[in-house]
């Protein structure tokens, strides 16, 4: 009888694990399935953090955010639709398209000034609105459909009183 060689044993324990492991072995290009996370985070070549893909209150959130780290983009889910903002570079708002009850909302925010809303065009009930605020957040111009569906601009004081108003009812 031979005496068997362990390098031989060796090499074909090897070869049958190769074997196995190319008939079992699947293309790149095939699709992978499901992918479940909680949450998906991309990192630039530093390993800071550059865009983030997560579950909100309401749905779904896309943050994108600058070199700073601050947040300067995000897409979302709300209760009545979508939401895309837009913030400068501290992560302020700067303006948004939202859904509102009648449908969407563009708006402008003075970031240097809390936040607050400075531009509003969007839905209402009986038609579109344009709406303008004063640096103390009080509305104080509006051109837009009135609840009957007609025409009407009217112009508000300092302190957000109507001060003049007209209407295109005939």
């Amino acid at each position: 009888m031979k005496k068997l060689d362990i390098r031989s044993i060796l090499i074909g324990v090897l070869c049958t694990a190769l074997v196995f492991v190319l008939i079992g072995a699947k293309s790149q290009n095939e699709n992978l399935g499901d992918i479940v996370v909680n949450s998906i985070n991309v990192l630039d070549e530093n390993g800071n953090l550059v865009a983030t893909l997560y579950a909100g209150e309401d749905g779904g959130v896309l943050g994108i955010l600058n070199a700073d780290g601050n947040t300067v983009a995000t897409i979302a889910a709300a209760e009545d639709g979508g939401v895309l903002g837009i913030l400068n570079a501290d992560g302020n708002p700067a303006a948004g398209l939202i859904v509102g009850e009648y449908g969407g909302i563009i708006e402008a925010f003075n970031y240097n000034n809390d936040g607050n809303t400075v531009a509003r065009l969007g839905a209402v009930e009986k038609g579109g609105v344009l709406e303008t605020y004063n640096t103390h957040n009080k509305r104080v111009g509006y051109f837009g459909s009135d609840t009957d569906g007609h025409g009407i601009a009217v112009l508000y004081d300092r302190y957000g009183d109507i001060g003049w108003v007209a209407d295109g009812k005939q």
